[in-house]
């Protein structure tokens, strides 16, 4: 059996457990590198909760052959797209389904929503989905699907539990856990020479500087999220709690919002060294320096 599968089977587990426990969180975020093995494992999850049997999923009932041909009037999924050519999960899709939550459910005890490509989902929905999962109805549960979960809003994460199908190796590399290290610690120094070092390093290629920015907006979000007063588990708590100790709230805001600006200009494709420039510009300017 492969890693893959064992995670898999690990997590099924205890989705199992806590619905016929009945304690089910009614939002939870899946996290994948691949966005079909995501909807897979948040398809098992709609199973169990629409199924009827007290071993869910049984495999048996109405419930769960409607469920297994994506056929069930209690289950709904979408990637929240309107535009053909868009790939932004619109806010206008995240009211749509908020309106239709406070409909009962058509065969089922419970009325399952699977939200796909939600890194795709800019603030403005993020936030509209929150009012929901702040008090959702009792039947309702909200399956969110996201490739990254350092895109996702700090005040969304701190209301939905996390399950993560990334192995070690996919969460995070030697490499890319030291480019982040070094690059917080230049930042928190003010050593301008250092910043612009540490930021070449990972800037020439593409993927590998839209990875460290990734896991950057992941640390100052994470350090954000214990300014609000909310605690949890956390890759590079060393780093989080140097940014919680010695940033504002506000800088640290700004600095999520730089990681989200450098993505999008490394998808256009910006010129390297000037990216490198800027990038040391904004970071600076984010934190006051």
């Amino acid at each position: 059996m492969t890693n893959k599968e064992l995670q898999f089977n690990k997590l099924s587990s205890e989705v199992v457990s806590s619905v016929e426990q009945g304690s089910f969180p009614h939002g939870v975020l899946v996290e994948c590198q691949n966005e079909n093995d995501g909807v897979e494992f948040a398809r098992f999850i709609a199973n169990c909760l629409v199924c009827r049997s007290n071993n869910k999923p049984c495999g048996e009932c109405e419930d769960c052959h409607k469920a297994k041909k994506n056929g069930h009037p209690d289950i709904f999924e979408t990637d929240g797209v309107i535009k053909s050519k868009s790939k932004i999960f619109a806010v206008d899709s995240v009211r749509e389904i908020r309106d239709d939550a406070f409909v009962l459910p058509n065969e089922s005890d419970s009325k399952v929503y699977i939200l796909k490509n939600a890194q795709n989902m800019n603030d403005q929905a993020q936030n509209a989905i929150l009012k929901i999962l702040e008090e959702p109805p009792s039947y309702v549960f909200f399956i969110i699907v996201t490739t990254s979960r350092s895109t996702m809003l700090e005040t969304v994460l701190s209301r939905v539990q996390t399950y993560s199908l990334l192995s070690d190796e996919e969460q995070i590399t030697d490499k890319e856990c030291d480019a982040v290290k070094n690059f917080v610690k230049a930042l928190l120094n003010v050593n301008e020479l250092a910043l612009v070092e540490q930021t070449a390093v990972f800037i020439k290629n593409n993927q590998f500087a839209k990875r460290v920015l990734g896991l950057l907006s992941e640390v100052f979000r994470d350090a954000l999220v214990f300014k609000s007063g909310y605690s949890r588990e956390v890759r590079f708590s060393e780093e989080v709690n140097a940014l919680y100790n010695k940033l504002t709230a506000k800088s640290l805001m700004q600095l999520v919002e730089v990681c989200d600006e450098l993505m999008d200009s490394i998808d256009r494709n910006c010129n390297n060294n000037l990216l490198v420039v800027r990038m040391c510009y904004e970071f600076k300017r984010a934190i006051g320096r």
